[in-house]
């Protein structure tokens, strides 16, 4: 069972790897058509390479900040998919929650940052910051109050759009 799991694994990484190398070339060589499509590959290889041979835990380090900023992004951006019948899909619901969002989202790709660089006395002043004006902050979830907030401020200005269109269609 355990050679099975282990066989079963390598192929699904294999396969999912080859893939996303493969729509890396292809995509930037239609781009960057000057630069051929195997030269693309070979660079993405290289490069995969190098990363890999970094080690787990350097990638993840690395990873972790960008993570940190994208998360609330993805969440929030399902919530409001969820909720659009709500407000027709309006851009401006979208765009107040996003904004809002990805202010204490940014403040967390910070805090997130690998040691060597969130030691910085400029990083530290901005995390002190964070810590003292953002609720929740000290948990990763600062962002869901700026969230609530954008999305009830992005949803008066719709209804109130739509109460002043409809006034003036009278």
């Amino acid at each position: 069972g355990d050679a099975l799991i282990a066989v079963l694994t390598t192929l699904t990484c294999i396969t999912t790897a080859m893939g996303l190398v493969v729509a890396f070339a292809q995509d930037f060589h239609q781009c960057f058509s000057k630069i051929s499509y195997k030269a693309f590959l070979a660079i993405n290889c290289f490069l995969s390479f190098v990363i890999a041979n970094l080690g787990l835990d350097m990638i993840i380090s690395w990873s972790k900040p960008v993570l940190m900023l994208l998360y609330p992004l993805a969440i929030s951006l399902v919530i409001l998919g969820i909720l659009s019948p709500l407000f027709k899909n309006d851009p401006i619901v979208y765009r107040v929650t996003t904004a809002l969002m990805l202010i204490p989202a940014i403040f967390d790709m910070i805090n997130a940052l690998p040691d060597g660089l969130r030691s910085t006395a400029f990083i530290q002043e901005i995390l002190t910051y964070a810590q003292r004006y953002l609720p929740m902050f000290d948990i990763g979830f600062s962002w869901v109050s700026f969230s609530l907030i954008g999305l009830i401020v992005g949803l008066g200005i719709h209804f109130l759009r739509r109460q002043n269109s409809a006034i003036v269609e009278e």
